[in-house]
């Protein structure tokens, strides 16, 4: 029987019978001019006959391996013997490929060989213009369920050379939704098809046996021509979600599939057509999709949370969309122009907890850069728009890592430490989550166990902002691992050569490190934009709580210059 044995094994890989070409994955088959798509079933049934070609196969084994034991009539499997026969153009009274045994059973007379290798990603011709019907998704669960323990299976047992240390050591599985394309005619849809991608991982992510790979980390393939199966061994991924998203008038189409990136086959594919006010039902339709492809179990409560809409209001959802993608922009504009579609969204649904939570981040942001005249306004605003956002929801993830976000910032941080833990108990998948828990460990004098929270954020989110490295050289640079620290901050510059912080962090590193010039030269360039460095601007620049941390901070800028005196 396909019980998942090395037998089983060889009969999951692509292999030929007659002059067609046969991948059970996917469902398909091919000869020189031709392709058919097999429903799943049928599917089996030849997977079943090609195990045990030139062997006659009896009714009740076929049943046995392909039904599961199951009472099914005569009719079914009837069926799908016709329509295999069909699909591979065979005549039942000059069989070429199936012959019928009467009385006994069916024995698969053409020569079947298995491929060495399965055809790459770039051969295949399934796409999700050409979706599975519905009735042939749901039919995948029992055929899959062996298909798909194989093949994680064989990707185990064979890492690639290139990559020695995966990421992820799949101990439960793991999945990246990439960014969608925008297939509308206007560019400017982008954030659209954007927060559809953003949405789903939010959603996927509340499932705890389920490991989501974060939106930093999957966006950043967006437009680059890679093959799934890399793109899975890079992020630590053993299935990726893609699609396009297509808006025209008030309609709009949404299309998705689920990769398996041991194989490149796809695993589930459908297009989901509905008027605009109604494509809330898109992420549900996906994620139900892929629970049951992956044969995901749900607590009680993460159903309820899966069923949990954030807003039945369109136009407060699409304004809410346009100020999440302006929001991570990160510039003094593009965060003023986020806070006008945040309040947009709260005035057309005042019990929108997601944007008062993305509007206290907003906040913050104006705090930490300076972008406000009022600054401790700033930072009050963004705590009464979390806490706000907790009262409408107390079951939001994002609301407790916008407190704990603000609370980092006026130093409460016991309080920012108890807040974010929250928010992960939430959403156990939330990897800015564990960078927020990070910091306020480090900054609560603690930088051991942050350096092993930035593990866990990491393994989440591979391909990291620059957040990351800017905690990561904090940590480091508390744990006097200079070197360390120094490779993090000139990191965090490359992305952002204006940031004063990331170069005061530089400098002290340097400096501590015995190199005293380069630290001398990175605190000129802090002086070129920042003519008024005081002791009240970096007190904001250096949150630590420890009163060794601090002073070892100010000793390192204070070895960088004579004429840069700081008095702690």
């Amino acid at each position: 029987m396909m019980d998942g044995s090395s037998d089983s094994n060889n009969n999951i890989s692509p292999f030929q019978v007659g002059h067609w070409h046969v991948e059970p994955l996917s469902c398909e088959i091919k000869s020189a001019d031709q392709q058919q798509k097999l429903e799943p079933k049928v599917m089996a049934v030849l997977v079943c006959l090609a195990q045990h070609a030139g062997q006659v196969v009896t009714r009740e084994q076929l049943e046995a391996e392909v039904w599961k034991g199951r009472v099914v009539g005569y009719e079914a499997l009837a069926s799908a013997i016709i329509k295999l026969r069909k699909a591979l153009a065979d005549n039942s009274k000059q069989p070429q490929f199936i012959k019928t045994i009467p009385k006994r059973g069916y024995c698969l007379i053409a020569e079947v060989k298995y491929s060495a290798t399965p055809l790459t990603p770039s051969q295949h011709t399934t796409s999700v213009k050409q979706p599975l019907k519905k009735t042939h998704v749901m039919g995948l669960t029992g055929f899959f369920l062996i298909l798909l323990i194989t093949a994680a299976n064989l990707f185990i047992s064979s890492k690639p050379e290139s990559i020695a240390n995966p990421i992820n050591a799949y101990v439960q599985p793991s999945i990246a939704v990439l960014a969608f394309k925008n297939m509308s005619d206007d560019e400017q849809q982008i954030y659209l098809s954007d927060g559809i991608a953003a949405d789903l991982i939010t959603g996927l992510s509340k499932i705890s046996s389920l490991s989501v790979i974060a939106r930093n980390s999957t966006f950043a393939y967006r437009d680059v021509a890679t093959d799934i199966r890399v793109i899975g061994r890079e992020l630590g991924a053993q299935y990726i979600v893609e699609g396009s998203v297509q808006k025209s008038g008030n309609n709009i189409r949404i299309s998705a599939r689920l990769v398996d990136t041991a194989t490149g086959y796809n695993l589930w594919a459908d297009h989901f057509d509905s008027p605009l006010n109604e494509m809330f039902l898109f992420r549900d339709k996906v994620t139900s999709s892929i629970i049951s492809a992956l044969q995901i179990k749900l607590t009680a409560e993460e159903k309820l949370k899966l069923n949990y809409a954030y807003t039945d209001n369109i136009e407060a959802y699409d304004n809410f969309l346009r100020g999440w993608q302006h929001l991570w922009i990160m510039t003094k504009d593009s965060n003023k122009s986020a806070r006008v579609y945040f309040l947009k969204a709260i005035k057309l649904d005042a019990n929108f907890a997601r944007a008062y939570a993305n509007l206290a981040i907003n906040y913050v942001f104006d705090f930490n850069h300076h972008w406000s005249k009022n600054s401790a306004q700033s930072l009050q605003l963004a705590q009464d728009s979390a806490r706000h956002a907790i009262e409408l929801d107390a079951n939001l993830p994002q609301a407790y890592l916008a407190l704990g976000f603000t609370e980092i910032h006026s130093r409460q941080y016991n309080n920012a430490i108890a807040s974010i833990q929250k928010g992960i108990s939430l959403d156990p998948n939330f990897a800015d989550a564990y960078v927020l828990l990070a910091m306020a460990l480090n900054f609560s004098g603690d930088p051991q166990t942050a350096q092993k929270i930035m593990q866990t954020a990491i393994q989440l989110n591979p391909r990291y902002a620059t957040l990351y490295d800017i905690a990561n050289g904090q940590i480091a640079f508390n744990l006097h691992e200079y070197d360390a620290a120094i490779k993090h901050f000139n990191a965090a510059l490359q992305h952002n050569p204006t940031s004063s912080k990331s170069r005061l962090w530089l400098a002290a590193s340097y400096a501590h490190a015995g190199r005293i010039d380069d630290a001398r030269w990175e605190l000129i360039e802090v002086s070129n934009s920042n003519k008024e460095l005081t002791i009240k601007k970096l007190a904001r620049i250096i949150p630590l709580k420890n009163t060794l941390q601090r002073k070892h901070f100010i000793d390192g800028l204070n070895k960088a210059t004579d004429n840069l005196k700081i008095n702690y």
